[in-house]
Order: C-alpha cells, then structure tokens, then sequence
C-alpha cells in the first residue's frame, strides 16, 4: 500500500493517464447457509460516484484477468467475478455503479474431516454395538448404554456446528445430517430397551418362545422336553409315608433319611430350575438375535444412505447468479 500523498501513475504517449490505486474494502454479503458446508456464496462490492453524472464521468468497467492471484484463502475459494456496469437515477440525474461481484466456493475439507467423519464412525459403530447378537441381558444392558453414550458424543457435535454456523432461522445441511444421524442413534437405543424389556418378561415367566415364532425366524427347534421328576419325586415321598417303620431306632434312622431325600430334592429342583431357565434365555436369545441381524442390516444402510444423501450435494452444479444481490 502507498502513502497517501503517494500514488502509481502512468503517462503514456497518446496523453492517456493510468492510476493505480489499491484500497481494502469491507463488505457487507447476505449469506446462504442452507447448504453449508458445500455453499457458494455471492459478495457483491459496489462502486459510484456521489457527485458525477453519466454525462460528466465515463466509467468503462472490464472484468479481471483470468490468471489473477486473487484465489480466495484456506476457508474460500474465488472461482470468477462477475462485473455488472448499472445506471441508476438520483435526484433527476444518471449516475453509474459499478457492481464486482464474487463468486465463493467454501473448502468442505474442513468440516468433513473434523465433523462428517466422526459422526457417520461414532453412528455406525454405536448402531454395530447396540444390535450386535448377546446371549444373556447383561450385554444387552450394556448396548443400552453404549447407545446413550454415542448420542451423548454426537450431541456434542452438534454443539461444535452451532458454534461455528451463524444465529439464522434457517438449519444448515450439516445440522440436519447430525439430527437424522442422532434420531436414528435414538430410535436405535429404543428398539434395543424394547427387546431388553420383552426378554425380561418372558425369561421371567420361564416361558419359551412357541413353535410358530421359531418356524416365522427360520430357527430350528432343538428344544427338549422337561422331565416330570416333580410328579415322581412326590408319588415316591407318599409311598415312603406308608411305609414308615414301627421301631424308635428305625424311625429316627428314616427321619434323617428322609430329610437328606428332601435336601437332595430340593438342590434337584433348584438346580433344573437354573438350567430351564438358562434354556429360556438361550431360546430368547435366538429368537432376538435374528431381530438384531435385521435392524443392524436396516439401520447400517439408513447410516450409508444419509451421508451418501449428504455428500451428493457437494457435486451439485454452482447456483445460477441472482439478479439482486445487494
């Protein structure tokens, strides 16, 4: 930049006089922010002269050379200028203005890498761990929790986007990418406490899945019939009760024998009790392993599907130039 009193002028032959004078100027530019980060952007910078008239200034505007070294910065890139030569009326006079207008491209590398990136790998390994086949409702719990966790990180990033949108009415498209990505997340961590709750309820009822449900999933029945020893085992006590011996010596010897039977009974019963009920959870377990299989492969491709829906508006063609930009 030159002093003021300082300038670069050119005299050449023919009498013609070539001043150069740099300046930096602040613009003031009306931002569309619907495609953000893949937006273009149109800053206009108008130039008129308050006093001189069309008849007292001839003003010849010419666009700037194609190898220019204005090329935007790291955030933007100028890829043309549009140069508009306008007439306007002032006060009964005509008066020009000369529009230089920018067109400016946002560099998405940014946003991609430290935002785009982070939310489709948090999303699709949260969906990977929430329907990932378990065997028992420990894992499931801890689906849960991993599910919660991912909405947790992801919220986070969509705090980090407002941070560095501006206050607007209008939700950019990155923010409405991290939202589905956060509802699916959600409905996701939904669908798993559904099953969690429902194995709960049948595993507790000790009841198995039917026949019709296991022939609906395509699961083979490898189920075995539960052994009547109750039924044994108290037809037996009744007929030792009949049986029960007249002499004191005998009858003590066969109260303790009798109370280690039922000692023994009891540990039976327990003990047949814990594997029903870890055939229940194993047969469940099957049952909503297939549902898992499902929705990892539905919720997987909804994750794909909204980043390829996203990153397709990065080869949309430029937008057309408004007629009003100022």
């Amino acid at each position: 930049m030159l002093a003021p009193h300082r300038a670069d002028v050119r005299l050449y032959s023919n009498g013609a006089i070539k001043v150069n004078i740099p300046q930096y100027v602040s613009a003031i530019c009306r931002i569309q922010t619907q495609s953000f980060p893949f937006d273009c952007q149109f800053c206009a910078v108008a130039l008129a002269s308050p006093l001189l008239n069309v008849d007292e200034m001839i003003v010849n505007a010419t666009p700037p050379p194609k190898d220019s070294y204005f090329a935007g910065n790291a955030e933007w890139l100028l890829f043309n200028v549009t140069v508009r030569h306008m007439t306007f009326v002032e006060e009964g006079e005509s008066r020009v203005e000369v529009h230089y207008i920018f067109h400016l491209q946002r560099r998405p590398i940014y946003y991609i890498t430290v935002i785009v990136a982070p939310t489709f790998l948090i999303s699709a390994l949260s969906i990977l761990g929430i329907f990932s086949p378990g065997s028992s409702d420990g894992p499931r719990n801890e689906k849960v929790s991993l599910g919660l966790g991912s909405l947790l990180a992801m919220t986070v990033l969509l705090g980090i986007v407002a941070g560095a949108m501006p206050k607007s009415n209008s939700i950019p498209l990155l923010g409405y990418y991290i939202l589905i990505v956060i509802l699916l997340c959600a409905i996701a961590v939904s669908i798993s406490m559904a099953f969690l709750g429902i194995s709960r309820h049948y595993i507790q009822k000790d009841q198995m899945p039917s026949k019709r449900i296991l022939r609906w999933m395509f699961i083979p029945d490898h189920r075995k019939r539960r052994s009547n020893s109750t039924s044994r085992n108290s037809s037996y006590t009744s007929h030792m009760d009949k049986e029960r011996p007249k002499i004191p010596e005998l009858a003590l010897i066969y109260n303790i024998l009798v109370e280690i039977a039922d000692s023994h009974r009891n540990l039976r019963r327990k003990t047949d009790q814990k594997i029903q009920r870890k055939a229940v959870q194993h047969e469940w377990a099957r049952v909503f392993s297939r549902f898992d299989y499902f929705f990892l492969f539905v919720f997987e491709l909804l994750n794909m599907v909204a980043l390829a829906i996203f990153l397709r508006v990065a080869w949309l063609p430029t937008p057309e130039l408004r007629d009003q930009i100022l």
